[in-house]
């Protein structure tokens, strides 16, 4: 189970990768992430620029220098993945209904909205669209909202030989997380998700506290990085968080609203960026998953904190 996650003395995480248009999947290889370097994820791609989730999203975040994109997935009434946030159609495109009960042929013929809920010339992607997409691209893909559907998603990036460049997400336990997957994730990233201050969030058979589910996760699979949810700045926070760095995994902390970054989030880090993206670092994030990719990248090159290959 332990090949579940990229080893810890080939890479530190992900990108990275080395790319140029010559490369193909094959021929990336991982390198370490300097102390100090930050690595970018965009949470549903460039959507102030285009519509959220799409593939012009995806695309733009890339080239602003985006390490990662996080992406949601949902299926059709016929049996399709699509890449899509909401589970109905309303807010996203000029259809109506839920995903669950639209066939992909009705769901291609709709446009997608933009953030100011304008009708674009934009199509709702399926998932293989994007793997296609961002084959042999310097990215990386969180999927979000996959679980339900992990084998789909492990035939589709084996099929696109896109598999090394996706991150999967989740709060499970490793105990569970062992009995459940077996192999399913070879080759991709799993991060365990962990609340510094919520414990009810490992119940299962048990209440397992936050030290304890990441002491776990360290002895069964050595996970390259955790997504800490920061709610309040406390003291138990730090410990977790000096907890994670000891295991030498990299920490991966939401700017996406208040309640993820014990305030320190994206509107405020706009006009303050020392003060909350700061904040962040100083907390030991190697990775700032953010709605503000551009203006977080200018504030990394100016500290000269931006992972770069």
């Amino acid at each position: 189970m332990k090949n579940i996650f990229l080893s810890q003395k080939t890479a530190v995480f992900l990108l990275l990768l080395v790319f140029s248009s010559a490369f193909s999947q094959t021929n990336y290889f991982k390198k370490e992430i300097p102390s100090g370097k930050i690595l970018v994820a965009a949470h549903r791609g460039d959507w102030r620029n285009y519509p959220e989730n799409s593939i012009k999203a995806i695309e733009g975040a890339i080239k602003m220098g985006v390490d990662i994109v996080e992406i949601d997935l949902h299926k059709t009434r016929d049996g399709h993945l699509i890449v899509m946030h909401d589970s109905r159609l309303e807010r996203t495109t000029n259809g109506k209904g839920e995903i669950a009960e639209t066939n992909l042929e009705d769901i291609r013929k709709l446009f997608l909205k933009n953030g100011a809920n304008m009708i674009t010339r934009e199509k709702v992607p399926t998932l293989e669209e994007v793997l296609n997409f961002i084959r042999g691209k310097r990215i990386m893909l969180n999927l979000d909202k996959s679980w339900n559907f992990l084998d789909e998603v492990k035939a589709m990036t084996d099929k696109t030989g896109t598999t090394e460049q996706i991150i999967l997400k989740g709060n499970k336990s490793a105990a569970e997380l062992k009995k459940e997957v077996g192999e399913k994730l070879s080759r991709m990233v799993y991060m365990p998700m962990v609340w510094p201050q919520d414990y009810s969030i490992y119940k299962r058979d048990k209440v397992l506290e936050p030290e304890q589910y990441v002491k776990d996760f360290h002895q069964l699979f050595a996970p390259v990085a955790y997504e800490v949810i920061i709610k309040d700045d406390t003291a138990e926070a730090d410990q977790l968080l000096a907890l994670i760095r000891k295991t030498h995994a990299l920490i991966w902390i939401n700017a996406l609203w208040p309640e993820l970054c014990a305030g320190h989030d994206d509107d405020l880090a706009i006009d303050h960026p020392e003060e909350n993206w700061g904040w962040i670092i100083k907390k030991g994030a190697a990775i700032i998953q953010t709605d503000r990719p551009e203006a977080l990248i200018r504030y990394l090159k100016s500290e000269n904190k931006k992972y770069e290959d």
